[in-house]
């Protein structure tokens, strides 16, 4: 299967190389971060949870996806997310916008078996893991931009803010995130993947996950325009 490139990946990669000692590119990195939003100064506020009806977990989900791209924190193809109440998996679905989840959430039991018409996340191999294995309830995925820019130039087994950077590739094949993420998520409510997101959890509801991951990306730019320009 052919997955999308987050063309903000492309743009982070540009960043790294920059950082790496490729100085022609210094006009390219000024332009890309003179574009980029900066992050809001505080994190907007979630449905609280724990939620104890399905629309109430539905509607979270919803909030939760429209506000992680609202802060650009993922482009609206890009990421996922998911919630497990009563038994089932409520997840982005396959090419789904975050921004607009309301007829495009999908529903698996925790073995990954389909509840309605809707083809789950790729990522949902992964989302099953931590599931299963962790405490955590509700799954954020989100592309923070300098984030992924900074993983890619301190590299797999690196931390970043103390948080560890993992590898793996998108979905649940032999190379796959769904090996590396949940075992770090068994220890922290986040982690890195290199070169291409952050996953953050919590056992109630999405505020949480949206802070941590809202935090990281504002040092994570603070620290590499500090550093490199």
């Amino acid at each position: 299967m052919a997955y999308l490139v987050d063309p903000q990946i492309e743009k982070a990669q540009i960043l790294s190389n920059y950082a790496k000692g490729d100085f022609s590119l210094k006009k390219e990195v000024e332009k890309i971060v003179a574009e980029t939003p900066a992050p809001l100064k505080q994190t907007p506020k979630l449905d609280p949870g724990p939620f104890q009806f399905e629309q109430e977990a539905v509607n979270g989900i919803i909030n939760a996806g429209k506000t992680l791209v609202e802060m650009n924190l993922a482009g609206s193809v890009f990421g996922n997310i998911s919630i497990f109440f009563a038994d089932t998996i409520y997840i982005s679905s396959s090419g789904s916008e975050l921004d607009d989840l309301g007829s495009s959430i999908a529903l698996c039991d925790i073995s990954g078996r389909v509840r309605n018409e809707l083809e789950p996340s790729s990522e949902l191999p992964a989302h099953i893991r931590i599931l299963k294995e962790t405490s955590a309830k509700c799954v954020l995925h989100g592309h923070p931009f300098f984030t992924v820019a900074m993983s890619m130039i301190a590299g797999v087994g690196k931390t970043l803010f103390g948080i560890p950077i993992v590898g793996g590739e998108t979905g649940g094949g032999e190379n796959g995130i769904v090996h590396t993420v949940p075992d770090e998520l068994k220890k922290l409510n986040i982690v890195v993947v290199h070169g291409h997101g952050v996953f953050a959890v919590d056992s109630f509801d999405f505020n949480n996950p949206l802070h941590a991951i809202h935090k990281l990306e504002k040092l994570s730019r603070k620290r590499y325009i500090s550093k490199y320009l």
